[in-house]
């Protein structure tokens, strides 16, 4: 299959992306499992990225059987083609900032943030998408990214970061105080959260709990080709949300 993607800033651009098996190729799922996976070359930002993802969910899912949380961070879900073509249009502004990403799954939001000079520390509570991180950062030449364990429930990083980063992450209104502490621990004077979420039953209720919380928050939205179209050339719309500080 193809997919199209827009390029830099413009997000009506695109061009191919390419979906190849790789039959010889698995991510590992726990110490035991692993599932095969494709590799994905999508263009972002006048380049092409490499990432390597399962499409296989029954395969995913019997590689995960018995574990407390489904590894959907192995998938690469639409969020992160969005958030990463975010970012490229922000380009000038990311230039030596510091950047945490939360559930990083697969990586290739920070991955691209890194190229454009960002200082990055991925983060997921998953040590196979931490791993996969990894991969994905080899598959494209990027070097000098930071990884670390997350639980957002437990959390243990203290730094200030001018930049926080998510793709999907808001899904469970479980996890939204926890999340909206994290911002206030993490974030520094004058930073950015940027997230992106494909319009989830959970997005409005945790934008207006953000809101409640006194936090600025902001909405608009980018297009992106739907990974699992039921038609073909059938697009999926997905929220940008920035969240900051209101102004003393």
């Amino acid at each position: 299959r193809k997919f199209a993607f827009g390029g830099h800033d413009d997000m009506n651009s695109s061009s191919n992306v390419h979906s190849t098996l790789g039959q010889d190729r698995r991510l590992r799922v726990d110490s035991n499992d692993n599932v095969p996976f494709v590799r994905r070359e999508i263009a972002i930002g006048g380049r092409i990225w490499l990432v390597d993802t399962v499409d296989d969910q029954d395969a995913l899912l019997a590689a995960a059987e018995g574990r407390a949380q489904f590894p959907f961070g192995l998938m690469l879900w639409e969020s992160a083609i969005a958030l990463s073509q975010e970012l490229t249009a922000r380009a000038p502004s990311l230039a030596a900032k510091s950047m945490l990403e939360l559930g990083a799954g697969l990586g290739l939001s920070g991955v691209v943030a890194a190229l454009l000079g960002a200082h990055v520390v991925q983060t997921d509570h998953d040590a196979s998408a931490l791993e996969a991180c990894t991969r994905t950062a080899k598959l494209n030449g990027i070097t000098g990214i930071g990884g670390q364990p997350g639980d957002w429930h437990d959390w243990r990083d203290d730094a200030r970061y001018d930049l926080i980063i998510g793709a999907d992450i808001a899904y469970d209104g479980a996890d939204h105080a926890a999340l909206l502490a994290l911002f206030e621990r993490n974030l520094a004077p004058g930073g950015l959260v940027l997230l992106a979420d494909p319009g989830r039953e959970m997005q409005s209720a945790f934008m207006g709990r953000a809101k409640a919380a006194g936090w600025a928050v902001t909405l608009s939205t980018r297009n992106v080709p739907d990974l699992k179209p039921a038609r073909p050339g059938a697009e999926m719309t997905v929220a940008i949300i920035e969240i900051a500080r209101v102004p003393a």
